[in-house]
């Protein structure tokens, strides 16, 4: 009886702490750099993912925005999320992604179906990703700078013709 009861303790102990314990994160983050003729920014981050029991749970993202999207498994304990973003929108910093396994996401749902707040379920990790903003061109155009040049040349020709001629 007393094993039972000290078995039923354990798991219940076991639950309580998680299936994953903690969790740390690796990151590589890439974001467009070119956007001169984009109208949408790509932002990539990567990471490992090392648990305390070596486990590698499916991973679900959830974004600023409250998007929630699952994340890619690209290899052992290696994981991939993406997301786009306008580029009138898009801007440098970082930005806060929370991660849950899949009771996590279970209840995150349950949380949205409710009404309630996303942001009090409590999450498997957080990641801050740096963000770039991407290059979006010359501040003037070069046919532009082109025209002005074209323009004050003419006019000095002018000037100096009829200073010439008088």
């Amino acid at each position: 009886m007393q094993r039972q009861l000290f078995a039923l303790c354990l798991i219940a102990v076991a639950c309580a702490t998680g299936v994953h314990g903690s969790c740390k994160a690796t990151l590589n983050a890439f974001s467009t750099q070119d956007a001169t003729i984009l109208t949408q920014l790509a932002h990539v981050a990567e990471f490992t993912l090392q648990c305390s029991n070596s486990a590698q749970p499916s991973l679900f993202a959830e974004f600023p925005c409250g998007k929630v999207v699952p994340v890619a498994k690209v290899g052992d304990s290696k994981y991939q999320v993406s997301w786009v973003e306008d580029i009138k929108q898009g801007s440098s910093g970082n930005v806060q992604v929370r991660l849950f396994d899949e009771d996590g996401y279970a209840n995150v749902r349950k949380a949205q179906r409710d009404g309630d707040k996303v942001s009090s379920v409590k999450s498997l990790l957080d990641i801050t990703v740096p963000t770039k903003s991407a290059y979006k061109g010359p501040w003037i155009k070069a046919e532009l700078l082109a025209a002005v040049l074209v323009g004050g040349v003419a006019y000095f020709a002018f000037t100096t013709k009829s200073k010439v001629q008088s």
